[in-house]
C-alpha cells in the first residue's frame, strides 16, 4: 500500500501588466517545510525546483544543500 504524503510551496510571482505569457513571470518559490527557497526567470524553473524537493524529500537524506546551485 502506498504511503500518501503532502509537501506545501508558496510561490511569489512577479509580472508587468502587460505579459500574459507564464513563461516570462519571475519570482521566488519556497518550500514551506524546509525554507528553502530559490528564485526563478521561467515558470519551467519553479517548477524544477519543485520536483527536486519532492523527489529528494522521498529519499529521506535531502538536505537544502544538495540541491543544484541556482544558475
Amino acid at each position: 500500500m502506498s504511503q500518501r504524503r503532502t509537501e506545501a510551496f508558496l510561490l511569489r510571482l512577479v509580472f508587468q501588466d502587460d505579459q500574459t505569457d507564464p513563461e516570462m513571470w519571475h519570482g521566488r518559490v519556497q518550500h514551506i517545510g524546509s525554507g528553502d527557497e530559490r528564485m526563478f526567470r521561467t515558470l519551467q524553473e519553479a517548477l524544477t525546483f519543485i520536483r527536486y524537493r519532492c523527489e529528494r524529500l522521498q529519499e529521506r537524506n535531502a538536505s537544502p544543500d544538495d540541491l543544484p546551485p541556482q544558475k
